[in-house]
């Protein structure tokens, strides 16, 4: 499944909050800030022509392969999965559109495979130029290529007058985990992946070039009325939750899932909090650093794990389709970039997670909009018995959460 529902998070234009919003804009106009002001979900539009791009991410060596599985990923896999979507989405809305899947493939640095794909994407710039609406698919290592290639699109003149959506699956946002590139032996690559794979490491500091460059894309896509969708997986062995959901990026056009998959018991209770969490961040609030401290807890094993089952799953395709087509814009705020410390032996206080989720918990939105959440989420802690030590370490620390849970709710 994929959570949160658009509709959990995002209210209908028309409604009466969305009269908030439009004061919201009103308020911007005038000088003030409304670091709450979201986007809004509105009726479908009219789609002749679409295209759908596949970016596939990184693929290991063949000695890594047989440990995380065969790159079954590609671009070919996601153009398809998103037309698919594209071809769902027009019959839900009694319409025929004419969808042309374009799989952009190409390994190497960022960087290259930006200029790169750019110059194979040229051989379709007429039909780009004809799409009402464009959808690019990209996993891992592909959604900062994704990113800046769009934002080159828009710079070349090649994406006006019409609607663009990124999704981003598992995306390297701020790194793989901590730690991994000594787990997977860089010095078994060849020279060319051994700079592929270090790359990806980079963007866990903010201020590196590859850091600074995607955000410099994400600002461009974003201004141009495009619409981000990052989709994180809650047991992926590769890339942390907090990476695929770009927790340090706040705008109204990013939308924030999860998703779980089936084939992995995944608690009850951690699922309703990452919920909890996720919509919060899309309802334009804090999660007060909650999955970050939570993500490392929930890395699956390198045999296994949501980084390479998420691209399978169409609600994935469907919920980014729903989000590029079906809300409204707000391109005239800038994006809001949030210092982020990748969490590491020296910097990680075990002691920080009961009193970040109390913190959340008395948040005055969370009490006067959120309560039958909250009690979700704290009845599946009273039924929680976790099997592993990490999450047994994350219940004897929020053991505590009942006593100091909103009084509607205890």
């Amino acid at each position: 499944m994929v959570v949160p529902k658009l509709q959990d998070c995002l209210s209908y234009s028309g409604s009466a909050s969305s009269l908030w919003a439009s004061l919201g804009t009103i308020s911007k106009w005038l000088g003030a800030q409304d670091e709450h002001l979201r986007v809004q979900l509105t009726s479908p539009p009219r789609i002749k022509k679409a295209v759908a791009i596949g970016i596939h991410g990184f693929f290991p060596i063949k000695m890594v392969r047989n440990i995380i599985g065969e790159p079954t990923g590609t671009s070919v896999k996601f153009a398809n999965e998103a037309a698919l979507a594209i071809q769902r989405w027009a019959e839900q809305n009694g319409q025929v559109v004419e969808i042309e899947k374009i799989a952009l493939e190409g390994e190497g640095i960022v960087l290259d495979r930006v200029e790169n794909l750019y110059r194979l994407l040229s051989a379709w710039i007429d039909r780009l130029h004809e799409a009402d609406f464009i959808i690019v698919a990209a996993h891992s290592q592909g959604t900062p290529v994704a990113v800046q290639l769009v934002a080159k699109l828009i710079e070349e003149g090649h994406a006006d007058n019409k609607k663009i959506g990124i999704m981003g699956m598992a995306g390297v946002s701020l790194g793989p985990f901590y730690g991994l590139d000594q787990k997977l032996v860089i010095r078994a690559y060849t020279p060319f992946e051994s700079d592929s794979l270090k790359e990806l490491f980079a963007f866990q500091n903010p201020e590196s070039i590859q850091a600074r460059r995607y955000l410099q894309g994400l600002r461009t896509v974003i201004a141009h009325g495009v619409k981000v969708t990052y989709i994180g997986s809650v047991n992926d062995q590769l890339v942390p939750l907090y990476s695929a959901l770009c927790a340090h990026v706040d705008h109204p056009h990013i939308y924030r899932a999860i998703y779980v998959d089936g084939r992995f018991h995944a608690p009850s209770f951690i699922i309703h909090l990452i919920e909890l969490l996720t919509k919060l961040r899309n309802m334009g609030y804090s999660d007060h650093g909650i999955i970050r401290d939570l993500s490392d807890s929930l890395a699956g094993t390198l045999t296994g794990g949501g980084h390479s089952t998420i691209y399978f799953e169409h609600a994935v395709y469907d919920i980014a389709i729903k989000h590029a087509l079906e809300t409204t814009s707000i391109p005239d705020i800038p994006v809001k970039v949030h210092k982020f410390e990748v969490p590491t032996p020296s910097n990680y206080n075990p002691y920080h997670l009961p009193w970040t989720v109390r913190g959340m918990m008395e948040q005055d939105f969370v009490r006067r909009h959120l309560l039958a959440d909250v009690k979700k989420v704290l009845d599946k802690f009273d039924d929680w018995n976790p099997d592993t030590k990490p999450l047994k370490d994350i219940k004897y620390r929020l053991s505590a959460i009942r006593n100091n849970a909103p009084l509607e709710v205890a």
